[in-house]
């Protein structure tokens, strides 16, 4: 198990009713959870039966088949709510993890945890959750090869106000796992810097969306004075 999933995994509770892992691939969570002898239900969901059928050799080879309910379906779609209290989706956009969580209306209703990790467009599931009575309670950040990522815990609450910079990179007091923030805010300022430089170019250093990422990254350079305090 890489570094990325072995984070995912220790952002687990402990114990729980039931978890399930969406876009499973080789369920290499589900079956760690099983083999660690987890007591609640342990579901893994794909949309393809393809990667699902290789789920389930991967679980018979480490002979606990029988402890994960394998399911086909689109996101959270076949997913029984009173059978699970933890919800991970890992491994896709975070715009596409937003539209499984939007379309799973029993999520609203209840006290379920989830642990999500974007690869890309964190900022617009911030956003999301933040703007949808979830808090954010907990964060990593992993560098692994050429990819720093993020990923993160929230559950029902009202979270605090975020800032444009933060909804990028994360409220600093809740960044309690990982090493390698630093990268990650160095990583946006880059990006950030090369699409400024394109808008002076295109002389558009009057425009309103040139002065909001002006603004960013000057908030972005002050989180990165200040990754370490």
């Amino acid at each position: 198990m890489n570094r990325r999933l072995d984070m995912l995994f220790r952002l687990l509770p402990a114990e729980g009713r039931g978890f399930i892992d969406v876009g499973t691939d080789h369920a290499q969570i589900p079956i760690r959870l099983a083999v660690s002898a987890w007591q609640g239900n342990i579901l893994a969901s794909d949309i393809a039966q393809a990667p699902l059928q290789m789920a389930r050799l991967a679980a018979c080879e480490h002979g606990v088949e029988h402890r994960i309910r394998f399911l086909c379906c689109d996101g959270l779609a076949l997913c029984p709510p009173d059978a699970v209290d933890t919800v991970l989706i890992a491994g896709m956009g975070g715009d596409t993890i937003c539209g499984i969580l939007d379309r799973a209306e029993w999520l609203f209703s209840g006290t379920y945890r989830l642990v999500l990790q974007p690869m890309t467009h964190a900022e617009v599931l911030r956003f999301w959750l933040v703007h949808n009575a979830f808090q954010i309670t907990r964060e990593a950040v992993i560098a692994e090869g050429e990819h720093v990522y993020q990923m993160f815990c929230a559950s029902p609450g009202k979270d605090r106000a975020y800032t444009d910079a933060e909804y990028l990179t994360g409220n600093r007091a809740c960044v309690s796992l990982g090493d390698d923030r630093r990268l990650l805010l160095q990583h946006e300022r880059a990006r950030l810097r090369k699409k400024t430089a394109g808008m002076q170019k295109a002389g558009q250093e009057d425009s309103p969306a040139f002065r909001f990422y002006k603004n960013i990254l000057l908030e972005l350079e002050d989180l990165e004075n200040n990754a370490d305090r």
